[in-house]
C-alpha cells in the first residue's frame, strides 16, 4: 500500500515536471505561417530555416522561388565557428595548446605593438581581443586579391586601438591568422582540414569553403542588394572568417553535433573539455540595463556569441556580407538548434531568433518581425537624411587647383597598397589596385578639390575624394570619406608617388 502510494507520487510528480523537462509544445505550423508573413513584409528573395529539438529535425523549409533546404547560401561569420572547431580538434591532440603564443607557429607574425605581438595566444586569435577594433582589416580582404598570409602580413601597418584583452573588437583578419596557425600545425590548409575533419566526417555533402567547388546544378541562393540580384564575390582569402558556403540541412548536422556534446554517429568530434572551453566567454561585451530581452550577460567565446535568455545560456553567430545574413543558434539545456540563412542583409533574423527561442523556452507572443521591419525603415529614412544633408553641404561654384588630368598618378598606401588615378577622355577614374573589380569609379567634381566616388560595388553608397596638397602647392595624395558600418576607409592615407 505503502508502494502505490509512492508510486502515485512519484507519477504526478512526474506529470506535473514533464513540461518543463521535455519543453513545451510547439505549434510548428503555426510557427511557418509567422516565417511566410514575415518574409513577405521583408521582400527577402530567399530564405532557409531548420529546427532540430532532441535529437530530431522537427522544421527545414525554404522561402523564395526555388528556395529548399538543399539550397547553398554562403553562411559568412558563420564560417567562425569551424575555425575554432578546428583548432579544438588539434588541441584535442596534443598538438596545440589555447595558451601558445601566436608566434610559436607564425615565426614572423607581429602586429604594431612588438610586446602584444609576442603575447598574443591562439585564445587571443579567436575571441576578439586582440587590440583591433571592429572591422578593421577587413578592407584588405573585401574583393582584393591579396591571398591570406598576405593579409596576415599587411595588419602590422594598422595601429591598435582597443585595450589587449580588455577590450571587444570583432576580428575577421585575426581568425584568417588562426587559418594560417591551423595549416602550419596540420600540414593541411585550412580549407582541406575542415572538408576532411568536419564536412566529411558530418555527411555535409552540400557544403565547400570556397564558391569555386559549386557543381553544375546545384542550386545555389544568389546573393541580392535591396531586391536585385549581384554578383557572387569570391571570398575565398577570408577562409576561416567568412568564406563557407552550406546548406540548411547540412548545418543541422553540425547543430546537432554541438547538442550531442560533440559527438556524431557514435564517434567523438570534438571532446567536452574543449567544447566547454569554446562555450566559455573569453571577452565580455556591454549589456544595456533594463534591456527589453531580459538579458544580463552577453559575450564571446571561441567562434560564438553568448547571452542568457529566458533563464537558459544561449550560444549563436550570425553572418553577414553584401548579399547574405545568417544566424545558428545553439540551446544545450533544452536540446534545441536552429538555423536561418538568407539572400539578402536584414534585420528580420535576429527578429526570428527570439520568435523561435519564445516558442520553445516561455509563454511570450511577440511580433518582433514587426518590430524590426519598424526599425528597417528608419534604419533607411535615416540613411537617407544623412544622404540629402551631406549633398546640401556641398558648395557650389568652386573649382579643383589643379587641371584634372594633373590628380592623376599612382598613388599607395602602406597598409592598404597602390591606387591609380586615370585620366582619360576628359574623366578621371580611380582605382584601388587590390581590388580592382569592386573599388574602380569614375571621379566627378564635388568642390574645391574633392571630388565624387560611386565604386562599382553596389553595396557601398557614394564616397568623397579630398586631395592634399603642401604648402608649395604641390599635390601630395588623398583620403577617401565613405561613410558605411562595415569598412573603415578613414584608416587609409593614399601618398602620391
Amino acid at each position: 500500500m505503502q508502494l502505490m502510494k509512492q508510486l502515485s507520487i512519484l507519477l504526478i510528480l512526474f506529470l506535473f515536471l514533464s513540461p518543463v523537462l521535455t519543453g513545451q509544445q510547439v505549434d510548428v505550423q503555426k510557427l511557418d505561417e509567422y516565417f511566410s508573413s514575415a518574409i513577405e513584409k521583408f521582400e527577402i528573395p530567399g530564405v532557409a530555416i531548420g529546427i532540430v529539438k532532441d535529437d530530431s529535425v522537427i522544421f527545414a523549409k525554404g522561402y523564395g522561388d526555388g528556395i529548399t533546404p538543399n539550397t547553398v547560401f554562403g553562411i559568412a561569420s558563420m564560417s567562425k565557428a569551424f575555425t575554432a572547431a578546428s583548432i579544438g580538434m588539434l588541441v584535442d591532440e596534443n598538438k596545440i595548446s589555447w595558451d601558445d603564443k601566436v608566434q610559436k607557429y607564425l615565426a614572423d607574425f607581429t602586429l604594431s605593438d612588438p610586446y602584444i605581438s609576442s603575447q598574443l595566444t591562439i585564445t587571443d586569435l579567436i575571441s576578439h581581443r586582440s587590440g583591433l577594433k571592429t572591422f578593421d582589416g577587413d578592407l584588405l580582404w573585401y574583393g582584393t586579391n591579396y591571398p591570406r598570409n598576405e593579409i596576415v602580413k599587411r595588419i602590422r601597418k594598422l595601429p591598435l586601438k582597443n585595450q589587449f584583452r580588455a577590450e571587444y573588437g570583432y576580428q575577421n583578419v585575426m581568425f584568417i591568422t588562426a587559418g594560417e596557425v591551423l595549416e602550419e600545425v596540420s600540414g593541411k590548409s585550412w580549407d582541406e582540414f575542415v572538408r576532411e575533419r568536419i564536412f566529411n566526417k558530418l555527411g555535409m555533402n552540400n557544403s565547400s569553403t570556397s564558391i569555386t567547388e559549386f557543381k553544375e546544378g546545384m542550386a545555389v541562393a544568389v546573393p541580392h542588394v535591396d531586391g536585385k540580384p549581384i554578383k557572387q564575390l569570391n571570398y575565398d582569402n577570408s577562409g576561416p572568417a567568412a568564406s563557407i558556403n552550406s546548406t540548411v540541412n547540412d548545418i543541422l548536422k553540425w547543430g546537432q553535433m554541438w547538442l550531442n556534446n560533440g559527438k556524431w554517429n557514435g564517434e567523438q568530434i570534438l571532446s567536452e573539455n574543449v567544447i566547454n572551453k569554446i562555450f566559455t566567454p573569453h571577452i565580455m561585451m556591454p549589456v544595456r540595463p533594463g534591456n527589453k530581452y531580459g538579458t544580463n550577460f552577453q559575450g564571446y567565446g571561441l567562434g560564438w556569441f553568448m547571452f542568457d535568455y529566458s533563464s537558459h545560456k544561449i550560444l549563436h553567430h550570425g553572418g553577414g556580407l553584401p548579399g547574405v545574413h545568417t544566424k545558428i543558434v545553439l540551446v544545450p539545456d533544452a536540446n534545441l538548434a536552429f538555423v536561418v540563412l538568407t539572400n539578402q542583409l536584414n534585420n528580420l533574423v535576429d527578429a526570428l531568433m527570439y520568435k523561435i527561442l519564445d516558442s520553445f523556452l516561455n509563454s511570450k507572443d511577440i511580433d518582433y518581425a514587426a518590430q524590426a521591419l519598424d526599425s528597417y525603415k528608419k534604419y533607411y529614412e535615416q540613411l537617407n537624411k544623412q544622404k540629402q544633408e551631406r549633398e546640401e553641404k556641398r558648395v557650389e561654384g568652386t573649382t579643383p587647383s589643379l587641371p584634372f588630368e594633373q590628380y592623376a598618378g599612382n598613388y599607395i598606401d602602406d597598409y592598404y597598397g597602390s591606387a591609380k588615378i586615370k585620366f582619360t577622355d576628359d574623366k578621371l577614374t580611380l582605382t584601388l589596385v587590390p581590388a580592382t573589380e569592386i573599388f574602380t569609379g569614375e571621379l566627378t567634381h564635388w568642390h574645391y578639390n574633392t571630388f565624387k566616388i560611386q565604386f562599382a560595388d553596389t553595396y557601398l553608397p557614394f564616397g568623397l575624394v579630398n586631395f592634399e596638397f603642401n604648402t608649395d602647392g604641390k599635390l601630395t595624395g588623398f583620403i577617401i570619406d565613405l561613410p558605411n558600418p562595415d569598412f573603415h576607409f578613414e584608416n587609409l592615407h593614399f601618398k602620391k608617388q
